[in-house]
């Protein structure tokens, strides 16, 4: 099972790093790994990367997608896809702040369906995976 991070990386930092994502993989790992009493210099650092998402819209838009599917199910910001025949089972949960993935295939449906979305940066921290979603179409 492997657990993505999506952010929405800002405009300015988006610009500064795309075209070396290693820099803001390393930002939000030492974000995601601090410790408790780094914890307020580390929301704020966060603060300045991320952009919110608009979960409100994000949540009605997937479900106007996959409410025809009868392997989508949603309950408040959470989708989920269990296909039996692509043998995926994947858990998508939309926060303001980031969005979290888990799954158990490579390509999972969801990054499909949000590659469209824009400065969305992808983070696996256990497996030091990361990748703009915008490169997946290429």
């Amino acid at each position: 099972m492997r657990t993505f991070y999506l952010f929405k990386i800002n405009k300015e930092f988006c610009n500064l790093t795309k075209n070396c994502p290693l820099n803001l993989f390393k930002s939000l790992e030492e974000i995601y790994y601090t410790d408790k009493t780094n914890v307020d210099m580390a929301y704020n650092i966060f603060e300045q990367i991320i952009e919110p998402f608009k979960d409100n819209i994000l949540n009605k838009n997937l479900f106007l997608y996959y409410q025809e599917n009868i392997n989508y199910t949603k309950f408040n910001n959470v989708h989920m896809i269990n296909d039996f025949y692509s043998d995926e089972q994947s858990k998508l949960i939309i926060n303001k702040s980031f969005m979290l993935l888990k799954t158990n295939v490579t390509n999972p449906d969801f990054l499909k369906r949000l590659v469209n979305e824009k400065n969305i940066f992808v983070c696996d921290f256990m497996n030091k995976d990361y990748f703009w979603l915008e490169s997946i179409l290429v």
